[in-house]
Formats: structure tokens, sequence, C-alpha cells
């Protein structure tokens, strides 16, 4: 094999193993260890859910840094800082008795999640394979591996230990080990004058709409189709982190084991992986919008499950419906960002769109305060979803967007009108 061979699936492997322990440690093993940390450390859900806000808070607040630190130091920087944060993250989750420590430890890893994960991923992983959307598709589905292993190594783990602690602990040494693979692996500053302002060439099935190359920043940000993308994407992390911050809790509090919740968990996350290994190949051979409305109409019926479940039969609707629905999507919020508007301000529009996506911190916050106020999560899911319901017909009457033409520079020779 190439020596240029080699490096591009080193860094394939070691971009996806940083996100596969990312992934295990954050929005999926918080909801499993939570019910645990609650009562030890005599917290209400009020307090629980704000630590799982301020995770999505910090992880989309710093969606920017990346972008910004990836141009000044490389991606092999970028996954440096995001290392020490990630390891100390999990670090201050093991040792805390307090509030105060616990919502630190969320800060940390949220901000480690947005350095290490998407947002280079894709902007390194776009480069070096030309079926873009098959090498996408492998990549997040290596990541969503990670929430299919966090909560049945947490389960191992407490079986071992009977406590939550170590489960942390072993975190912080997966961290260092995956953060440093990255470190030796991913471009370093010098690496990243390839990414050229030209525009992309492309591989699978989409439209080259008309003056793809011509867009900016600027003019993308002009445009209703790419909020309505970053409303689709931002409906998939409000639903990502609201369900897997209180599913275990709702299904124990309706009559379900709670270790059968907590696979149900697992099992959705492992629906979502192998959904995503499926839209990657699919997503050579069909439209990126095509597989956004596939993920909110599971999306939809998978929350509604969720909302009502108390046996097997409506947690596999739920276990199928999400998984789908979060397995497709970030592929296709991804791919149609990527296919509407191309490469040359790819970076920063999926940093802006993880920015504005912002906003679905506030489901586990909401959720928390609507337990301790009415001593039920049922509602807070039912409000889940009327949320994509509405998204998916939004996409439904989505149209590519039409590059508005430049204004034209009348000469002197010419009357005015």
């Amino acid at each position: 094999m190439p020596a240029a061979s080699r490096q591009r699936w080193f860094t394939f492997s070691a971009v996806s193993l940083i996100f596969f322990v990312v992934s295990a440690g954050a929005f999926s093993s918080l909801g499993v260890v939570l019910p645990a940390m609650v009562s030890e450390l005599h917290w209400n859900w009020t307090q629980a859910g704000f630590g799982y806000t301020l995770l999505g808070l910090a992880c989309g607040l710093a969606s920017l840094m990346p972008a910004v630190l990836i141009r000044r130091i490389g991606v092999r920087g970028t996954m440096a800082v995001g290392t020490v944060a990630m390891a100390a993250g999990f670090a201050a989750m093991a040792m805390t008795h307090s509030v105060w420590l616990y919502l630190l430890g969320t800060l940390l890893i949220g901000l480690s999640f947005a350095l290490v994960s998407t947002v280079p991923g894709t902007h390194v992983l776009t480069d070096l394979f030309k079926n873009r959307s098959t090498a996408l598709g492998a990549y997040f589905t290596i990541g969503a591996l990670g929430q299919v292993a966090g909560p049945l190594m947490y389960v191992g783990v407490h079986e071992l230990t009977n406590g939550w602690r170590p489960y942390w602990l072993t975190f912080v040494v997966m961290a260092l080990a995956a953060g440093l693979f990255a470190i030796l692996t991913t471009p370093g500053k010098r690496d990243e004058s390839h990414h050229a302002a030209a525009a992309p060439e492309i591989e699978g099935p989409g439209e080259v709409l008309q003056g793809l190359k011509d867009w900016t920043v600027r003019r993308a940000l002009a445009t209703s189709q790419f909020y309505v993308i970053v409303g689709g994407y931002t409906t998939f992390l409000l639903i990502n982190t609201t369900a897997h911050g209180f599913a275990v809790a709702h299904l124990t509090e309706r009559g379900v084991d709670p270790k059968a919740a907590a696979a149900m968990l697992s099992l959705e996350a492992l629906i979502g992986a192998g959904v995503s290994v499926l839209g990657g190949v699919v997503g050579e051979k069909v439209s990126a919008k095509t597989l956004m409305i596939a993920s909110l109409l599971a999306l939809t019926i998978g929350t509604a499950g969720l909302a009502q479940a108390s046996g097997w039969a409506l947690m596999m609707v739920y276990a199928l419906g999400v998984g789908l629905g979060l397995g497709l999507s970030l592929l296709a919020s991804t791919m149609l960002l990527f296919q509407y508007f191309g490469k040359r301000p790819n970076l920063e529009l999926f940093s802006i769109m993880c920015l504005i996506s912002t906003s679905a911190a506030i489901g586990p916050a909401f959720g928390g305060w609507g337990r301790d106020t009415t001593g039920s999560f049922t509602g807070m899911f039912w409000l889940c979803v009327a949320i994509p319901a509405a998204m998916l017909a939004a996409t439904l009457f989505m149209r590519p967007p039409a590059l508005a033409p430049a204004p034209r520079v009348r000469t002197a020779s010419e009357p005015a009108s």
C-alpha cells in the first residue's frame, strides 16, 4: 500500500476513534449515569437537566472554535486542545461531589465534543476521499457506535465496581489514548494549504446546482434553504440530547426495568449506527434531501413511541424510529449543506450551523424543570414530537437554492437609465 494511502487510513482511523470515545462518554452515557448520580448526591432533576443543557450549550457555542483553530494551528493542534478538555471533563465527573464540579465537567466535555468530532472530522475526510458520502457515512457510524457502547460499558463497569465514578475514570484513560493517536496522525497547520478555495469535485449523484462554485458564506446565509437545513439539524440535536438525557428515567418511571431501559438506549444507538452505514452507501444514489425527509419522519414516529412506551412494543417503535432518524440525521444535514453550497464555504457554514443549533440545549433544562413541576417526562416528549413534524413539512417544500446573479456594472459608454 502506498505511503499516502496508509496515511489516509491512519487519519480516518484516528478521527473516527476519537469521535467514538467522545460520543460514548457524552450524551448517551450521561443519560444512563445520571439517575445514580442524582440518587447518591441528592440532586433534583432540574440540576441534573441543567448539566445536560450545559453539555449541549458548550458543544454548540464552541462550534466556531474548531474552524478558527484549524485555520490557525491545523487539525492536529485542534485535536490537542480538545483532548486536554475531554480528559479534564471526564476527570471532573469522576471526582464530583458538588453540582458545580458536575457542571464544570459537562462544560468541558461539551467543549471537547466540538473540538474533536464532526467539524475537524468532516473537514479532513472530505479532502481525503472522493466518495465523500460513503466516507462520512462510515465516520458517522463509528461515532454512533460510541453511543451504543457507552450505556453498555456503564452497565458492565457498574456490575464490577458497584459505582459510577470508575466509569468516568475509564474515560479519562480512553480520552488520552485516542487523543494521542489523533495528534500523531492528523494534519498540522503546514498541511492545511491544500484546502483551496476552488469548487469541489462532485462525486456523488448530487445535483450540480447553478453557480455552485460561486457560493460564499455571506450568500449562503442569505438563503432560506440554509436555515431549513439548520432547523433540521437543530431538531436532531434537540431529540438526541433530550431523549438520551431522560429516556432511561422516563421508561423506569413507566415500569420498565432500569437495565432494560439502558439496553433499549443502546439498541437505539446500534440501529442508528447500522443506518449510518447504509445511509453512506445510499447517499451515493439518492439525494440528501430524501435522507433528511426520511430521518425527520422516523424521528417523529419514534419520539411518539417513547412518549407512551411502557412495554416492548412501543419501546421497539422508539428504538427503531429514533435510531433510524438520528442515524441518518448527521449525514443528511452534512451532505445537504455540501450539495447545496459546495466545499469553499463548508467549514464555516458547518460551524455556523452547529453554533445556531445550540438552541437545542434548552431541551434538557426544560425537561428537568417539567419533571420536577409535573412529576412526569411525558408532556415534554410529546412536545418533542411536534417539532420534527414541523421541520418535516418545511423540508418537503424546500427547493435547491439559486444563486442570485451579481449586479451588472454599467460601463461609461452606456447611457444612464
